[in-house]
């Protein structure tokens, strides 16, 4: 079970998981080890796999019959120690087993072929199979789907860059087959694996760069490498870094790792300040690095094809990066793939008005302008998406369109504004609030000192109400943060300095939702402009306060 650990004040789970690489059908040897691990070192919560969970072989070997130990736990015959989840739906037999599977009552369960799932507190992002040119343009996989997936296709991919984008926290654990391309570079001398050259997908690369998550663990390689941790993209909130670890196969001779103990903390009941430590050997993003150096040769797509043979030198017409003033609403909004590259963005709104008013549609460019296959569409009200969704198939520009809601499930539902939520860390009617730290109470707000503060300038706002941000809270309540605010900027000028403010949503589920808080940095005024050149750059949301 999850252990419950009180750390200042907060309530955080310490999970125990184990992780191990390509299992290859030898499940009897994996989950009698993993039973002596459990017993002597556990209880364990959780047993993730990657690899090719079932015996290595060709495709022609997917339709084989199963053989009988694997048969014995896909049946529900024979139970797993502890709970297992796995990737890696391919190998000798895999199509029988993986039907079995799915009628079979079993504490072992499929991902599928891509997605973002919560599992007992952890956030776990996953794409199974490995790459193939011709399967990746293939039509879109089912999710789930019963037979598994030996190859990972284009929608596969996109899929769960939609979820990554619109997820409401911090990704812990990402699993896939393959490791990623260009994992090795940014790394100290003497570090690199033996007999690794080439080391992976760029589509596996592209996704663990988006999901920045605690862990990435990968398989297939036969070989056990444990990555020095590299410091993630700071996308305004802070940096945190990533640990890769490739496991071995299950019994390879060599006796190399195959199975890796973890105890993790969900990065949901995680301080920020914890979750951004940086341990020593830490090397910068080798996605980063990836980025740097290809800006100086051309570019290629993921299927090998070289995108600057276009000769692309404008931005298409068909291109968009958003209309201006729109505030993005997953809630709202259609992910749209396999869209033609002459497609304009009047032709994309005029074909989505027949399911609702399009509010924007926001399509990307690669580096040589071309616009990519696929785009946001969002609609004013909740109720278009589902009709969207129903023109899933029909033709835009004689090519068929695939439509899938950006958002995972309904619109959550908020707590009724005004009311403390129990576990919230900001709501001052509970016994866990760090009251200590509180400065100033006035009649709808108070400021606080920020227990990771950027500076000794740093200081948080909020309102005393529980309200999910500043956009919802009551007219009052903002007109006194406000004033807060202005004071806040007089103090600052009085010492020649000026004031940066921005609001972070933080959706800890756990921790009752977010509460609005609004950061204030005090800055030298002489790094105003720059910091204010930043936000702008990064199309941050920021107010900054000059004297």
């Amino acid at each position: 079970m999850a252990r419950h650990i009180d750390y200042e004040g907060l309530n955080i789970v310490d999970m125990k998981v184990l992780v191990t690489g390509d299992p290859g059908g030898n499940l009897p040897a994996l989950f009698k080890r993993v039973a002596a691990v459990n017993k002597n070192n556990g209880p364990f919560d959780l047993l993730f796999c990657v690899g090719s969970f079932f015996t290595h072989a060709d495709s022609k070997e997917d339709a084989a019959p199963v053989s009988a130990d694997a048969q014995a736990y896909t049946s529900g015959s024979k139970q797993a120690p502890i709970p297992t989840y796995f990737i890696g739906s391919f190998g000798a037999g895999s199509k029988e087993a993986m039907l079995s599977l799915s009628t079979a009552s079993s504490n072992i369960q499929y991902l599928g072929t891509s997605g973002l799932k919560t599992l007992q507190g952890l956030n776990v992002a996953f794409l199974d199979g490995i790459y193939d040119a011709a399967a990746y343009k293939q039509d879109p996989q089912d999710v789930g789907s019963a037979t598994g997936c030996r190859h990972y296709t284009q929608a596969d991919v996109n899929r769960l860059k939609v979820q990554l984008e619109s997820a409401s926290g911090d990704v812990d654990l990402l699993l896939t087959c393959e490791w990623p391309e260009d994992i090795l570079l940014a790394t100290p001398a003497g570090s690199l694996p033996k007999g690794i050259i080439k080391t992976g997908s760029s589509a596996v690369a592209e996704l663990a760069a988006l999901a920045r998550p605690q862990y990435h663990f990968a398989g297939t390689k036969n070989i056990f490498y444990a990555r020095p941790p590299y410091l993630n993209t700071d996308l305004g909130a802070g940096a945190h870094v990533t640990r890769f670890i490739g496991l071995a196969s299950v019994g390879n001779v060599a006796k190399q790792k195959s199975l890796h103990a973890l105890g993790l903390v969900p990065s949901a009941s995680m301080e920020i300040a914890t979750l951004q430590q940086k341990p020593e050997g830490t090397t910068p993003s080798p996605y980063e690095a990836a980025a740097q150096a290809k800006k100086k040769r051309p570019n290629e797509d993921a299927d090998g094809t070289q995108d600057w043979r276009w000769q692309v030198s404008k931005r298409p017409k068909g291109a968009s990066l958003g209309r201006p003033g729109v505030v993005k609403d997953d809630y709202k909004t259609v992910f749209v793939r396999n869209i033609s590259f002459k497609a304009s963005e009047a032709e994309i709104t005029d074909f989505f008005t027949q399911a609702g008013k399009v509010e924007d549609v926001r399509r990307g460019t690669d580096d040589t302008g071309r616009p990519k296959g696929y785009c946001h569409v969002q609609f004013t009200t909740d109720s278009s998406v589902e009709r969207a969704c129903r023109l899933s198939g029909a033709l835009l520009l004689d090519r068929e369109v695939y439509i899938d809601s950006a958002a995972n499930g309904s619109r959550p539902i908020a707590p009724e504004p005004g009311k403390p939520v129990e576990g919230c860390w900001f709501c001052l009617s509970n016994p866990t609030a760090d009251t200590d730290l509180v400065l100033s109470i006035g009649e709808e707000c108070y400021c606080a000192m920020d227990k990771g503060a950027i500076n000794e300038g740093h200081l948080l706002l909020l309102p005393i109400e529980h309200y999910a941000s500043s956009l919802a809270c009551s007219a009052n309540a903002w007109a006194e943060m406000q004033r807060y605010l202005s004071a806040f900027k007089a103090c600052a000028a009085s010492q020649g300095k000026e004031v940066i403010a921005f609001e972070r949503h933080l959706s800890l589920v756990k921790k009752g939702g977010n509460h609005c808080h609004i950061n204030v940095v005090s800055i030298p005024a002489s790094a105003a402009p720059k910091a204010k050149q930043v936000a702008t750059k990064a199309n941050l949301l920021a107010l900054l306060c000059q004297a």
